[in-house]
């Protein structure tokens, strides 16, 4: 009877096993937060498709469009309606990419949207509220108000479930800072003293930037003083250069741009920059160090 009983314990064990390594194995592909633009190929001006107001979200949560909630583009029948705003806010979409300006949602826009980002908008839209919002000087840029730090001695630290192997190629990235700046970085073991704070999440983290949906992107991060650096832990990442995975040293050394307090740029070889793809590996480059200078007076 009792060796039944084991039988049993051990099936069932090995049953809840099967599941969770079926769970694990499905989130091994991240499916792309931009479904919404399935729907949408061949769309133009004047068309009512299901899936515009979330590419209306997108354009406004990136500084394109002014998604104003007390306009009439807000009321239920105009949502997805391609209207005159949209058209201007995908041909200023083109220019900043480098694409052809036709104010359309063509193929080579809807890949561009569906590049791998940072989590960070390109614009700052004075009439929303975003988290991380910017403005736009030459080609480099800063967050509104210049935000920077009043030190150059500053203090980093990791969350305490970061794995080691993800902790050198963002030491590195500060080191490439360092290397270009007065900056002066030191590690500690508490998250509470640092300047710096460096965590891998999923999902839902508690700062209203969920990882997965179309706002977040492979990381985001918080302008001086504030200093949370956050990357994605579903995504793969590397050190050591694989096509399949994200390199972690070019979007830290772009993350912690932003923390010491840049925005994007249009020079696609800059580390900031908002799109880098599998496999890429960056340094800092001219217009990034013009804006570092620019914004510190170095």
């Amino acid at each position: 009877m009792a060796s039944k009983v084991l039988t049993y314990i051990l099936l069932f064990y090995f049953h809840l096993y099967m599941i969770h390594a079926h769970q694990f194995k499905s989130i091994d592909k991240i499916p792309s937060p931009l479904k919404f633009l399935n729907q949408l190929s061949g769309v133009q001006k004047g068309d009512n498709v299901k899936g515009v107001s979330d590419l209306k979200k997108y354009l406004s949560y990136l500084g394109y469009l002014n998604y104003n909630i007390n306009s009439n583009d807000q009321r239920p029948e105009n949502n997805d309606i391609f209207n005159n705003s949209l058209e201007l806010a995908l041909r200023k979409y083109q220019k900043f990419y480098n694409l052809n300006i036709t104010g359309t949602l063509d193929a080579n826009t809807m890949a561009k949207m569906q590049e791998p980002r940072c989590g960070m908008p390109d614009f700052y839209n004075p009439n929303k509220s975003a988290v991380f919002p910017f403005h736009m000087i030459s080609h480099f840029s800063f967050f509104p108000g210049h935000p920077k730090w009043r030190k150059r001695k500053l203090k980093y630290a990791f969350n305490r479930n970061m794995k080691e192997e993800l902790k050198p190629p963002l030491e590195h990235a500060l080191r490439e800072w360092a290397s270009a700046t007065p900056f002066q970085f030191s590690r500690v073991s508490n998250l509470s003293q640092a300047d710096i704070r460096i965590s891998f999440f999923r999902g839902h983290h508690g700062d209203e930037q969920p990882f997965g949906s179309e706002d977040t992107g492979l990381a985001h991060t918080f302008a001086p003083p504030d200093g949370r650096v956050h990357f994605d832990a579903a995504q793969k990442w590397s050190s050591r250069g694989e096509k399949d995975a994200y390199d972690l040293q070019t979007v830290g050394l772009h993350e912690l741009g932003h923390a010491l307090g840049l925005g994007h740029t249009r020079i696609k070889k800059a580390i900031m920059f908002p799109i880098v793809n599998e496999g890429e590996r960056k340094g800092l480059h001219d217009d990034d160090i013009k804006g570092i200078k620019a914004l510190y007076k170095f």
